[in-house]
């Protein structure tokens, strides 16, 4: 006999169960609850991590600053010797102060011509107070730094700090620089024309050919570099954008490129003028030609020695450049230091704190 029965939970749903009862009336077993089965869930595969590998640090190669520091400590070994042959004590007592005075005021107005000269060359505007900050920044890193290093590495990160990219700032202080040797060039030629001629210099024809060669050989070896180098190829790709960004510039913003060129001739005229005037306030006399020529061709030097603010080269060709005018070693070794001093070392202490303003302000 088959009965059926019929369980209900207290759910209320209907669960169906059919039992097989052999004779009648036998005992019925009892049914026991469903028990939902549990289903344990297998472990998540756990996945290998990843083998992580560190990098070998990057390794600074330590000889640049120890050769830094070497032509510091000669810089000032050359500073000291020519402070011994100045005669500090009488250099101070034969002193010009206004002729000092107006060194400074020169050296004052050439930190806002920088200032201009830059600003008329970037592609992002420049606020006047944080530009003439970077210029004292710079004055500051002459000291540890090359000078051919020092003005190219501040004035690019501080237009990239910006908002410039990094072609468009190189390109903008390219620019800037480039203006300004133009404008020296002119002013020296102007210099030279005023002159009488008993004063001015007489180049040998054998001296331009030299320098026409030495021109072209530099370039023909730069255009096989270029060829042959695919960094240098994209260094040049990277500069091509950068002047057709400037040429952009240009033609959008032409009064700024007028007074970016304007004000490169100040910067040249008022460093010229703040060396005469260091000059005049120990006693000296020469010629401004000679002065613009001692100063620029000193200046040249300092670049091309790779020590702190070219200490040591610049006092020796600014010492051998005035005697060379007629002025003698004690008078010609207080005007190179008094150059200097004022010139490079006094701005150190502002350039210092402008930096650190800058690096606060997140300009650099």
């Amino acid at each position: 006999m088959t009965t059926r029965l019929t369980v209900r939970p207290p759910t209320g749903s209907v669960v169906g169960v059919t039992t097989l009862l052999a004779p009648p009336f036998s005992p019925v077993a009892p049914v026991a609850p469903a028990v939902p089965a549990v289903v344990e869930a297998a472990p998540p595969a756990v996945e290998a991590a990843p083998t992580l590998v560190e990098a070998s640090p990057r390794r600074r190669s330590r000889l640049l600053p120890v050769l830094m520091w070497l032509g510091g400590l000669a810089g000032v070994g050359l500073l000291v010797a020519e402070l011994c042959a100045a005669d500090p004590v009488a250099m101070l007592q034969t002193l010009h102060v206004g002729w000092l005075g107006a060194a400074l005021a020169c050296t004052a107005v050439s930190l806002l011509a920088a200032a201009h000269n830059l600003r008329g060359f970037a592609t992002v505007p420049l606020r006047v107070g944080s530009t003439l900050l970077a210029q004292l920044a710079i004055g500051f890193t002459r000291i540890v730094m090359p000078s051919a290093v020092s003005t190219p590495a501040v004035a690019s990160r501080y237009l990239n700090r910006c908002g410039a990219p990094w072609p468009a700032a190189l390109g903008s202080v390219s620019a800037a620089q480039l203006a300004q040797l133009i404008v020296t060039m002119l002013i020296v030629a102007v210099l030279s024309l005023t002159s009488s001629g008993a004063h001015a210099p007489h180049v040998q024809p054998q001296v331009i050919a030299l320098i026409v060669a030495g021109v072209l050989v530099v370039a023909g070896l730069a255009f096989l570099l270029a060829r042959r180098s695919a960094a240098v190829r994209r260094g040049l790709r990277g500069a091509a954008t950068s002047w057709a960004t400037l040429r952009t510039h240009a033609r959008q913003h032409p009064g700024r490129i007028v007074v970016g060129v304007l004000a490169a001739g100040a910067l040249t005229a008022t460093h010229v003028l703040a060396f005469a005037c260091c000059v005049y306030a120990v006693g000296g006399h020469a010629t401004p030609l000679a002065l613009a020529v001692v100063y620029l061709g000193s200046s040249a030097a300092g670049s091309l020695i790779p020590t702190p603010g070219g200490t040591g080269a610049v006092e020796a060709a600014l010492v051998a450049g005035l005697t060379a005018t007629g002025l003698p070693l004690p008078v010609a070794a207080a005007a190179a230091l008094l150059a200097r001093l004022e010139s490079v070392w006094l701005p150190a202490l502002p350039g210092w704190w402008a930096m650190r303003v800058l690096r606060r302000q997140g300009l650099l």
